[in-house]
């Protein structure tokens, strides 16, 4: 059982233009006369931004665990030429309602695009393990007790 919560991988690509030219810090590894190589939300709106329903002390945590993302992996990022593999794994998303990261909208382009066997919804921001984390966990044990349960039925 595959969970995809929020990867950005599939048209789901933040666009944080409406907060302005400097939404992103970025990292140039390879130089600054070369394309960047990481990025991360800006600290000043990781509150605004990422972390908009979790509790301030979460947000306080999360902004100095925060490490930049590796641009090229989540842009490049695909499955081989054989999707027959992947299509072989059930998969669910679990959508974060109050996401101003990868907006709703484009959590639906993504489920669209490559759906899913279940969609679960959650009323919280980009990171529910922080917002919700009892919901979120819950959620997941639910998840994957009825994988097993469909797997032991399966196997009879």
């Amino acid at each position: 059982l595959q969970i995809i919560i929020n990867i950005v991988l599939v048209q789901g690509t933040p666009d944080l233009s409406s907060y302005g030219e400097n939404a992103y810090e970025l990292g140039f590894g390879k130089g600054t006369n070369n394309p960047p190589t990481s990025a991360k939300v800006a600290t000043h709106l990781l509150r605004e931004v990422v972390y908009n329903t979790s509790p301030p002390e979460d947000c306080t945590l999360a902004a100095m665990l925060l490490k930049p993302g590796p641009i090229m992996a989540l842009q490049s990022a695909r499955f081989d030429d054989d999707h027959e593999a992947a299509e072989g794994v059930e998969r669910v998303y679990i959508k974060t309602m109050q996401d101003n990261v990868v907006k709703p909208e484009q959590q639906d382009a993504m489920i669209k695009r490559w759906p899913p066997s279940k969609v679960y919804a959650l009323d919280c921001d980009h990171s529910p393990f922080f917002s919700s984390p009892f919901l979120l966990s819950g959620l997941l044990l639910n998840i994957a007790a009825a994988a097993a349960a469909a797997a032991a039925g399966s196997s009879n």
